[in-house]
């Protein structure tokens, strides 16, 4: 008889401790949402940076800071100014060539890629303004030949690089004589 007794205490305790467990007053609760992925902030130095703009992985495009000039204090990395240069915002020039030569590593390893097309070295842009601010730009390439999000990059930085607020008309000619004419409509 004690031997039921015995089994029936041990399977009486061992079917209370999960209430016991469970009554330690943490309610269990649904996921809660805590915002998106984290953001830096970023400050566009028109006479220190370039603001190139390349393509996310879901096909938009994202703004990344080259840095022509170390400002005071800043000792990261940064593209060489050519000698002699005038203190000033890097040419828009300059600035076309560098985008056209890429995402760095540091960007593919964020997922950031370009949908222009490969340039060889020495390649040369060619840049023009109308007194009425229209951005006139000779690219390398066939312009036909570019999907919408090319363009966009071409238009956004060519924007960014002559205003401060990226608001410029930029008129885009390949070497296959076509031309289209937008404006970059982001604001990073």
């Amino acid at each position: 008889m004690s031997r039921t007794r015995g089994g029936s205490l041990t399977v009486a305790a061992a079917a209370a401790v999960p209430l016991l467990l469970g009554g330690c007053g943490i309610q269990e609760t649904d996921p809660i949402e805590a915002g998106g992925p984290a953001t830096v902030e970023a400050f566009y130095n028109r006479d220190d940076d370039m603001m190139l703009f390349f393509r996310t992985p879901d096909g938009g495009l994202n703004p990344v800071l080259r840095t022509v000039r170390p400002s005071a204090g800043f000792g990261g990395d940064y593209v060489e100014s050519d000698p002699g240069t005038t203190p000033g915002p890097p040419s828009t020039e300059k600035t076309v060539l560098a985008l056209l030569a890429g995402p760095r590593e540091v960007d593919r390893a964020a997922g950031l890629t370009t949908a222009l097309p490969p340039v060889r070295p020495g390649t040369t842009v060619t840049v023009k303004t109308t007194p009425g601010g229209t951005v006139t730009t000779g690219l390398p390439f066939p312009l036909k030949a570019l999907s919408t999000t090319a363009r966009r990059q071409l238009t956004c930085t060519i924007a960014y690089s002559q205003t401060a607020d990226g608001k410029a008309v930029v008129k885009l000619t390949g070497q296959d004589g076509a031309s289209s004419s937008d404006t970059c409509g982001l604001a990073p």
